[in-house]
């Protein structure tokens, strides 16, 4: 089944200085967070495949899903929820996000979804290059990665701002030079206290 595929992982989850409620509220607000940005993009969430990966999730949209909309709207209104949750917030309970977006085939198992699609997408979103450009931004809440047949089909479609992403090369297990890009929201000014997060 050809979907849309998007990732998500909460950076520095496993911080020693972020105990077991800590992280509980990071997960909670995680979903919390995630169920309004789609509602506000108009997808459907309850429709959606979902799997649990401890310190992130997994989405797998109904095929009918342009997956345009996982990019715009549905970061930028991500972005902005979290930016508005994290107004109050210190470094330790600070949700940021890392996601990743790709499209594809995917296989369901009595276990959950497989196929190259899947390993891909976590492949971008596990990439060293990826967990780079978040640390050196640490005002941004969110940082997207996409997919490069994704983001041409986007930008030929007129569906997405070509200038707003910087291209990235993945370097991950058996993805070797592979490009993709990166959308990184706004950031507050410096001094803004959430930009001391690591």
């Amino acid at each position: 089944m050809h979907t849309t595929l998007i990732a998500l992982d909460i950076p520095n989850f496993g911080d020693q200085r972020r105990k077991h409620d800590v992280q509980r509220l990071l997960r909670q607000n995680m979903y919390e967070l995630l169920t309004e940005a789609f509602t506000m993009t108009g997808l459907p969430w309850e429709d959606s495949h979902r799997e649990d990966r401890g310190d992130g999730a997994l989405i797998i949209t109904p095929p009918q899903v342009c997956p345009f909309d996982a990019l715009d709207p549905l970061a930028h209104h991500l972005a902005a929820r979290l930016r508005r949750a994290n107004r109050l917030t210190n470094e330790i309970t600070r949700l940021r996000l890392r996601m990743a977006v790709h499209t594809g085939e995917v296989q369901y198992d009595n276990h959950g979804v497989l196929g190259y699609a899947v390993t891909h997408l976590f492949r971008l979103l596990d990439a060293a290059a990826f967990k780079r450009a978040m640390a050196a931004t640490p005002g941004a809440d969110l940082g997207l990665m996409v997919s490069a047949s994704l983001y041409h089909a986007a930008m030929d479609d007129g569906a997405i701002d070509p200038d707003a992403y910087s291209p990235i090369t993945i370097n991950n297990k058996e993805v070797r030079r592979v490009k993709a890009h990166l959308w990184l929201p706004p950031t507050p000014p410096t001094g803004h206290p959430n930009t001391r997060q690591p």
